[in-house]
């Protein structure tokens, strides 16, 4: 029947937005993964800091009670430390507020491809049971998936 070559438009166009969902997912996935490890090397670097200026301090109270000589430039890497320290921590509360956003987008990524791959399916078995509403439902259920995609890219493209 004429109706066939719809259906195959109708699949290519699907095709499209999964592959383009799955990219954008696969992207998002990878922005995701880099982002948390900055994150995990970064607060592994203020703990360090942070021991080395508990460190620090300890030694000149222990040279304090000794009546032993304090070192100046050690107390100044102390302020330096906790400045950093403090700097960091606003930082941090940035940089988890970027990953929630990366991980939402990433999920309507993926959700707008299986709900694209699911389109195919519905679309594509239509001639095979010579029924021309699975085909109208195809295109709906591939309307939702392009409106999902749509979503996904307002709220945040990597």
């Amino acid at each position: 029947p004429h109706w066939h070559r719809g259906v195959a438009f109708t699949i290519l166009i699907l095709s499209v937005v999964t592959a383009i969902s799955a990219l954008l997912a696969g992207m998002t996935a990878e922005k995701t993964i880099l982002t948390r490890t900055q994150e995990i090397i970064d607060v592994s670097k203020a703990d360090t800091d942070a021991l080395t200026a508990e460190i620090l301090r300890t030694k000149h109270l222990m040279q304090e009670s000794l009546g032993q000589p304090v070192d100046q430039t050690e107390l100044e890497r102390i302020t330096e430390i906790e400045t950093t320290a403090e700097e960091f921590g606003a930082e941090a509360g940035h940089e988890d507020l970027t990953t929630l956003e990366t991980v939402g987008a990433h999920i309507l990524f993926a959700t707008a491809a299986t709900i694209a791959a699911i389109a195919i399916t519905i679309t594509g078995l239509a001639p095979i049971v010579r029924r021309r509403w699975m085909w109208m439902a195809g295109i709906v259920i591939g309307a939702a998936a392009v409106l999902v995609l749509v979503l996904a890219m307002i709220q945040g493209t990597p």
